[in-house]
């Protein structure tokens, strides 16, 4: 039988007592003895690094609620951690002391417990009540309401009430309650079968960095994928996170940690449709999706999509795509796109990688995107880096702050050189070509215009140079260029050339190009047989002109820094 309603809040009371005089024993880094002086004027943000420096732990807080540039007077002051707080911040905001951290959390409101009808299943104890307002006794729904050694939870309802299923408790219980803006409020139950209180140490442990939930849910996957109920136990409980070995769930609402499942950090995670946790430091598996609020360690691999808001060290593997909100570091591969913050070592996707900063190398089918350092870029279509300390490989197009080997036919370098050359050629060709590139290397696209009349007069050149001596009076330059006809296949001329062009610059922009190239030539017009230049060797037959010779290119170029 339960205990009398006034018996067990009269033990409540003495064993809430008992805890008290306990804690004077041993000094909290709320309690610490500390002072400031010679600071007239000093921003909350300041105070709180000066007194972080000075000790052993660090103060954590949400720097979107916090006015830490706010001006306060705490000029010869000297007291404790806490009377500082409250100097600064007054009584509408609570401290949690954690292992190293003092959390600061914006709580104006308080919560009580209207405690309903207990009942007893067999050995499991149905704990039920109401969440209320304490100073407005307004009920307040979906507050997180759950017991930290079980890690078992609920959540209330509109009405603000709720159950908790407690299985087999072998002794008193300490229910703790979480709702945004309030202070957690945690009770002691005693359950009906048993009137000692030995509780046990709990299982949650802060982690200062955040979890990312919030941009996590702004996601459209996240949305999606994460029901309310979840999005407010993340909202509630914070960053107050537990570790299991294991996990099991069908989707995210159906897990063997239940609600908790957001809230627990998992060493092997198995997801057999999807599911939504903490994060995992091990292995996780999901058949469609995974969802992780904090980090993901050493392999997460799924069958559609990854989704961590946090970060990824180690492999992650999406038949999809992959997203970290946070940073990466090892292999991240996906079907179609991966996108992540700052990232260390190898991205491979099918159509594009994309990432705050990439040291290490990106391979992407069409593509690859770093806001910040780039280190190497292979894709096949276009790159964009910011400043690249290694090569840009593509087929079309590279853009860049600052990238010394960009291989492309056009390449973006805000810092590099960008020219055009009105030319002529031992074809008798005017060309009009456009070199843009980086310190090392350059592409080249141009248009080519026979001077004779031919079949087919105009052509279009492509291809890649390299910057073999830079100087301020003279350059040598070393190309390898491509020339295509206009025209059906039938009558289709082709030229493959190696240029040698030295240039001097009576102007710094402004070159004179003059230098011999080794070329093949290929007509399939046989009409058209005459070989230009000094001919190595003719292997022209009746079907088609095909020779290799030694020729000249000529021009004026104009450089744009």
């Amino acid at each position: 039988m339960a205990l009398p309603k006034l018996v067990k809040c009269t033990l409540i009371l003495l064993l809430g007592l008992l805890g008290s005089i306990n804690l004077l024993f041993a000094q909290s880094n709320l309690d610490r003895k500390i002072s400031l002086k010679d600071e007239k004027e000093i921003t909350i943000g300041q105070a709180l690094k000066k007194v972080s420096d000075d000790q052993d732990f660090f103060f954590s807080y949400n720097s979107n609620i916090l006015p830490e540039d706010s001006l306060v007077q705490v000029n010869g002051f000297s007291g404790d951690v806490r009377g500082l707080l409250n100097v600064m911040l007054g009584d509408r905001y609570e401290f949690i002391e954690t292992s190293g951290y003092i959390v600061i959390r914006y709580a104006p409101n308080r919560l009580y417990l209207e405690e309903g009808d207990d009942e007893q299943i067999g050995k499991n104890w149905i704990v039920k009540g109401r969440i209320k307002d304490l100073k407005s006794d307004e009920l307040i729904a979906y507050a997180s309401v759950y017991e930290q050694t079980m890690l078992t939870s609920s959540i209330t309802d509109k009405n603000g009430y709720f159950e908790l299923k407690l299985k087999d408790p072998n002794a008193s219980v300490m229910i703790t309650v979480s709702k945004e803006d309030y202070r957690d409020t945690t009770f002691m139950l005693l359950p009906p079968f048993d009137i000692q209180a030995s509780p046990k140490k709990g299982k949650f442990r802060y982690y200062p960095n955040g979890s990312g939930d919030e941009n996590l849910q702004d996601t459209f996957l996240g949305r999606m994928m994460i029901g309310f109920r979840q999005r407010m136990q993340g909202m509630n409980i914070g960053n107050f996170f537990a570790e299991m070995p294991v996990q099991v769930s069908l989707v995210p609402r159906l897990s063997t940690h239940g609600m908790m499942n957001s809230q627990i950090i998992n060493h092997a995670s198995f997801n057999i449709i999807g599911g939504y946790t903490a994060g995992t430091n091990g292995i996780e598996l999901g058949g469609i999706f995974n969802i992780n609020r904090k980090d993901a360690n050493y392999l997460q691999a799924a069958g559609i999509f990854n989704l961590v808001g946090g970060n990824i060290s180690g492999v992650q593997l999406a038949g999809i795509s992959n997203r970290v909100l946070g940073s990466g570091a090892g292999l991240q591969a996906a079907g179609l796109f991966n996108v992540s913050g700052p990232f260390e070592g190898l991205q491979l996707a099918g159509i594009y990688n994309k990432a705050k900063s990439s040291h290490g190398l990106q391979i992407g089918g069409l593509g690859n995107i770093s806001k910040g350092h780039t280190d190497n870029q292979l894709s096949g279509l276009f790159n964009i880096g910011k400043n690249v300390s290694g090569f840009q490989l593509t087929s079309l197009l590279n853009v860049a702050d600052s990238s010394a080997y960009p291989i492309g036919l056009i390449n973006i370098i805000k810092n590099g050189e960008k020219s055009f050359t009105v030319g002529f050629d031992e074809l008798k060709n005017m060309m009009f070509t456009v070199r843009t590139g980086g310190t090392y290397s350059y592409g080249i696209l141009g248009l080519a215009y026979a001077t004779e009349d031919r079949m087919y007069n105009w052509a279009i050149d492509a291809g890649l140079g390299l910057h073999t001596v830079n100087t301020r009076w003279f350059d040598l330059d070393t190309e390898f260029l491509s020339r295509t006809s206009f025209g059906p296949p039938e009558t289709t001329t082709n030229l493959g050339s190696i240029k040698l062009l030295p240039a001097f610059s009576p102007h710094k922009n402004i070159k004179i190009i003059c230098g011999p190239s080794l070329n093949f030539l290929l007509r399939q017009n046989p009409a058209e047989n005459d070989i230009p230049g000094w001919v190595i060797e003719d292997n022209s037959n009746s079907q088609r002109v095909q020779a290799w010779y030694m020729g000249l290119t000529f021009g004026l170029q104009f450089v744009i820094i």
